[in-house]
């Protein structure tokens, strides 16, 4: 590479050479507009684990623009997710993960995204969200806002789907039903399963290795302590 002129290199190479050239300089603070946008799945990989190496060697600030939810999620310390210039949560990966502060964040982090049903939450000694025909038991979700007793409209319940129980264990979940599969996307270590939950879409992952196909009707559940509610205005129950 370095006896080929600029316009001799591909995309891909220009775009290394300019992290190269940035790394290179003794600064305070990188910031980085999607670096890896125009390499293939392979190489991005490979730079993004370079990439932390470097931050935790340097210990420099970096900055980093995405949209790549894999990027940000394993090279920060701390994700700002952004929505129309304003930030909707500044947290750590753990915690935008697992308790984000909005219906927003929920659904933009995590592929395949989570899972949403809408319905009633009814407060009391022992709360429970309703969604059509489901009826789902809250004894264990840590609320963030005080309920009342009565029931609470508008109220979306999400689900991720590598959070969803399968088979044997789903037996023993706190909540289980039965899903028809609609669609099934093996990937390799594990399988998408797109299917109807109640007449709602509803998405799982599941190992790898089992075998399922369209119209099959399987027993699936979940802990709704690792869910999350919303209220009508997105905020976080």
């Amino acid at each position: 590479m370095l006896n080929r002129r600029p316009a001799e290199l591909s995309g891909g190479q220009r775009q290394r050479v300019a992290i190269g050239r940035a790394l290179v300089r003794d600064v305070d603070v990188f910031l980085f507009d999607e670096p890896l946008s125009n390499l293939d799945a392979k190489l991005r990989t490979d730079l993004r684990v370079e990439i932390k190496r470097l931050h935790q060697r340097l210990k420099n600030t970096m900055i980093y623009v995405t949209h790549d939810q894999i990027e940000a999620m394993t090279l920060a310390d701390r994700i700002a997710i952004m929505r129309d210039g304003l930030i909707q949560q500044l947290d750590t990966p753990y915690n935008i993960y697992n308790n984000p502060v909005n219906k927003y964040v929920a659904g933009f982090i995590g592929s395949p995204s989570m899972n949403f049903l809408d319905g009633t939450l009814e407060g009391g000694a022992k709360p429970v969200f309703r969604a059509g025909n489901l009826s789902i038991p809250l004894g264990e979700y840590a609320f963030t806002q005080k309920i009342g007793k009565g029931k609470t409209e508008g109220v979306t319940m999400g689900v991720r789907p590598e959070h969803v129980l399968f088979g044997d264990l789903a037996k023993k979940a706190a909540f289980k039903a039965d899903v028809t599969v609609e669609v099934v996307e093996p990937t390799g270590a594990d399988t998408q399963v797109w299917s109807v939950l109640d007449g709602r879409p509803f998405r799982f992952r599941v190992e790898g290795q089992l075998q399922l196909a369209s119209g099959d009707v399987v027993a699936i559940g979940f802990d709704p302590s690792r869910g999350s509610l919303f209220d009508a205005a997105d905020q976080r129950l």
